[in-house]
């Protein structure tokens, strides 16, 4: 690439003029540096460096060249040049030897010890340690304590009316049954009255018509009720949660 059109970034030409970049800054400020000496109008941009060593040589005092130091560079030598990075694509990449495959170390394989009472290639069988008197007096202690604790859970749930007996509850249920019933056919009458009322009809023939249809609902309501009740087991399993 032609010196004329050699281009670095601000950072770059103050380290290739052994100053601060705040010493560029200044000389932008000040106008020692112009505005041919950058890439981009208003100073900005990359900095065309033999422009700008000569415009620093040129605009440039001597009290101020003392105060920046006297390693400052006015001018472009050859040591300037070499250290002006080259555009990426001005300079091909540089073709390095090739260098004969090193071999990789390999970790050492670690040596397995075999037990002392072991064959070489067979696993000795581990063998079942038989219960002791004292070990089968544990388990049975323990599966004593797990009963007394189902017991106790199992009075505490019928105390609180978790668990009821089977034939109890049939009880209870077919006495609210029959209640329902007897409140139902009671009410029948009143029924009639209101029908009678409405439709202009004589409340005996109403109350009869009501009665029988009645008869009819609950002899086939009985009927599936005692079918499913034939099929319900006397006794239901149920398990009861132990508090631990």
């Amino acid at each position: 690439m032609e010196a004329a059109h050699q281009e670095m970034s601000q950072a770059d030409f103050a380290r290739a003029m052994g100053v601060s970049r705040a010493a560029v800054s200044q000389w932008k400020s000040k106008d020692i540096l112009r505005d041919d000496a950058f890439t981009k109008p208003g100073k900005k941009g990359k900095v065309i460096y033999p422009v700008a060593v000569e415009q620093v040589r040129r605009n440039r005092d001597i009290g101020q060249s003392l105060g920046n130091g006297i390693a400052t560079r006015t001018t472009v030598d050859a040591e300037a040049k070499a250290e002006v990075p080259a555009a990426p694509m001005s300079v091909p990449p540089a073709v390095s030897e090739p260098q004969p495959d090193l071999p990789m170390p390999q970790p050492e394989p670690a040596e397995a010890t075999p037990p002392d009472d072991a064959s070489p290639g067979l696993t000795p069988a581990v063998q079942p340690k038989a219960d002791s008197v004292e070990d089968m007096l544990k388990r049975a202690k323990l599966e004593e304590q797990l009963r007394r604790n189902r017991i106790q859970a199992t009075e505490e749930a019928a105390q609180l009316g978790k668990l009821v007996a089977a034939d109890d509850a049939r009880e209870q249920l077919a006495r609210v049954a029959g209640m329902m019933m007897q409140i139902f056919e009671g009410a029948l009458t009143d029924f009639a009255a209101a029908m009678a009322s409405q439709f202009d009809v004589p409340q005996r023939d109403v109350l009869h018509l009501l009665k029988s249809e009645f008869r009819n609902v609950r002899q086939t309501a009985t009927m599936k009720q005692r079918a499913i009740a034939e099929g319900t087991p006397k006794q239901v399993n149920t398990n009861v949660e132990l508090d631990a």
